[in-house]
């Protein structure tokens, strides 16, 4: 009917008005009049849906009782139409006998009748205690544009769903405490709500929230709602970190922290997930941290009440891996706890979750600095704390705390080596020109072991080297390791976690890194040649050649091992640290090596 209006309308149209215009009697033939009986049939069955069977309809109408509500309404217009509203609300089955409620807007209009018509307009509700949606069926001109016409068929059905459906604060949590990042939040959306207090800074590069927070896009989310603010930032592939400010209680035996807000923080999420361990992109390590909750409340009553109430910040973080490994103690927990504390000059808490006990003492000296209070093991504790602002997870620039390319990096470096010299009572701030040379070596046992030591350092000696050494179980008797660094002014070993005792070198010491055989100078460089310019150290770099390796006694020259280097790198990383690493120690060609310890002994002269 509506497809071939126009056809009728450019062949037989002589006037407007009617339901098909003007038609010259002799033209008005069988099509029209059909026409005419079938809208006459729609039109009966809208008033009245028993008129037509049910099979016309696709979808089953209720047959709850209706009550009828009369609204006159209905006007007369200036036209030859008039305009005829029904609301009528219906609720369907789906095939496995769910109840629904669905219906487009639609539009058609009725002949206006020689007599005046007064209060015409029935509105039809049905009573359902779940949620419907309306029908709106509006009786218009079939003179209107077919352009009109497409945009009412085509309107959105959402627009209608503020009016039937209540999204209630406790709605809004429930259902979407599965996503574990905040999605973003255009300006216009935020002003459609009416939070004019309310900022959300996003990100470009993230993804559904659907994801883990793993494995989503880096993402930066910033909330401010009156005194409550919330930064949850994703970005940096190092680590996951979070800060918040407000009402905010800490529950250990659920590791969950509340934050309690009347306004939503963030319309799109109201609980965030983040394990507070600075090394993300190893997903074998992140599997043995446990996952902390942040979640917001509206209604305090919902969160359980506070047990201590601190007036201090609070810092939370995790002591789980690698602890015990001097390389990783430094880069992933001590100087990143540096970073987030130091600023409070002691006067914040420190909240351990994974709590290593060994740990944890070993480092008092730094602990104690950072913080003033007991620490608060998450593991145990059962009392809810409250606090006003925290901080969870740390930040982790990189090795050892350098960060590639930031030249104010080096200024947060130098301050931690002023932090550590105080902490530990080191005596010797800076290397004194003119005097012999102390050079340290770390002499290794069983793996990347130095075979011909006794030479070593009788050339050392030789070059005129004041020699100290120093075993593995010296360089674990902590802190007695760093007073024995402090008094040196060179630290000599091959590639591994004791290098990290630089960080306990006087300003201008030098770190001789000894590379074994299998193509690790990038590992070398990342791990320990880099750092020591942001400690204000110097770095020197000896790579041995395949005829000072042990491995030439386990492989044949033609092994991959040793003429392809490389296919053993395309195995991955644990394949490179077995081989090359644990596998592996050192002959130094004693003419060979003696032009490196020269060259630094000339350094300080």
């Amino acid at each position: 009917m509506f497809e071939n209006y126009k056809d009728h309308k450019k062949r037989n149209m002589k006037g407007g008005g009617g339901i098909l215009g003007r038609h010259d009697a002799q033209k008005f033939g069988c099509n029209a009049m059909a026409k005419c009986l079938l809208f006459g049939v729609v039109v009966l069955s809208v008033l009245n849906p028993a008129v037509l069977p049910h099979s016309i309809f696709p979808r089953k109408w209720a047959t709850d009782p209706v009550n009828i509500e009369e609204k006159p309404k209905f006007e007369a217009s200036n036209s030859e139409h008039t305009k005829l509203t029904l609301r009528l609300i219906a609720k369907t089955e789906d095939q496995d006998g769910n109840k629904t409620t669905t219906g487009p807007e639609v539009s058609t209009s009725l002949p206006e009748s020689n007599e005046k018509q007064e209060k015409a307009e029935e509105k039809i509700e049905i009573k359902d205690t779940e949620r419907i949606t309306r029908i709106d069926i509006s009786m218009s001109s079939f003179d209107s544009q077919e352009k009109q016409k497409e945009n009412e068929l085509e309107k959105p059905l959402e627009k209608e769903l503020p009016t039937t459906r209540s999204n209630t604060p406790a709605e809004s949590s429930e259902t979407k405490q599965s996503q574990e990042t905040s999605p973003s939040l255009s300006l216009n959306e935020i002003e459609k709500q009416g939070e004019n207090n309310l900022t959300i800074d996003t990100d470009a590069n993230q993804t559904s929230p659907n994801e883990k927070m793993q494995e989503s896009s880096p993402k930066t989310t910033e909330v401010i709602v009156n005194t409550s603010k919330l930064i949850y930032n994703s970005t940096n592939p190092r680590y996951n970190i979070c800060s918040i400010e407000g009402d905010i209680r800490v529950v250990p035996d659920a590791s969950t922290i509340f934050i309690v807000s009347p306004t939503p923080l963030d319309p799109n999420s109201t609980t965030w997930k983040i394990k507070p361990y600075p090394r993300k992109w190893e997903f074998h390590t992140m599997e043995a941290i446990s996952e902390m909750t942040i979640q917001q409340l509206t209604d305090a009553n919902q969160a359980r009440s506070c047990d201590v109430t601190h007036d201090l910040p609070a810092v939370v973080f995790s002591s789980a891996r690698f602890m015990g490994n001097l390389f990783h103690d430094y880069t992933d927990m001590i100087y990143p706890l540096f970073l987030g504390t130091h600023r409070y000059n002691g006067e914040v808490k420190l909240l351990v979750k994974d709590y290593v006990a060994k740990s944890i003492e070993k480092y008092r000296p730094y602990l104690t600095r950072l913080s003033h209070y007991p620490i608060i093991n998450l593991d145990t504790e059962t009392s809810v704390h409250c606090f006003s602002s925290a901080q969870v997870g740390l930040e982790n620039p990189g090795p050892l705390g350098y960060k590639f390319q930031n030249p104010q990096n080096d200024q947060a470096m130098q301050q931690f080596r002023h932090f550590i010299r105080e902490s530990l009572s080191l005596e010797r701030s800076e290397v004194e020109k003119g005097k012999k040379p102390r050079l340290l070596i770390l002499l290794r046992k069983n793996t990347r072991a130095i075979i011909n030591e006794d030479d070593v350092i009788n050339m050392a000696k030789d070059v005129g080297f004041e020699v100290v050494t120093a075993d593995v179980e010296t360089t674990l008797d902590f802190p007695r390791i760093a007073h024995i660094v402090n008094s040196c002014d060179v630290l000599m070993g091959i590639h591994g976690a004791g290098l990290g005792n630089m960080l306990y070198l006087p300003t201008n010491g030098t770190v001789l890194q000894i590379l074994p055989y299998g193509e690790l100078k990038w590992v070398g460089r990342f791990d320990y040649g880099d750092p020591p310019r942001g400690f204000g150290l110097r770095y020197v770099e000896y790579e041995i050649t395949l005829e000072e390796s042990s491995l030439l006694e386990k492989y044949p020259r033609d092994h991959p091992v040793i003429a392809d280097p490389q296919s053993i790198h395309k195995k991955g990383w644990q394949e490179v640290y077995v081989v090359y690493l644990y596998e592996q120690n050192v002959k130094l060609d004693s003419n060979r090596f003696r032009g490196t310890l020269e060259e630094v002994f000339q350094s300080y002269q």
